[in-house]
């Protein structure tokens, strides 16, 4: 997982809820995008079950509750 952040101030994604604890993402958290699969497209799945890389389906989550780690 990569490390993103801190939010700044024009993110787009400030006040939206955080996948995992529901609360909003902030100016100056740390986030990640956590893939949960490919998602409802026929080829994508393929594609996973193959083993190939494919376009996945990602959600937003704080870095402390993706990994634990505190900032």
């Amino acid at each position: 997982m990569e490390k993103l952040g801190p939010k700044k101030p024009d993110d787009e994604t400030l006040g939206k809820p955080c996948e995992a604890c529901g609360k909003p993402f902030a100016e100056g958290d740390f986030t990640t995008f956590v893939v949960i699969g490919p998602g409802d497209d026929a080829t994508q799945q393929l594609r996973c079950r193959m083993g190939y890389t494919y376009t996945g389906v990602a959600v937003e989550l704080h870095w402390a509750c993706a990994t634990g780690e505190r900032p």
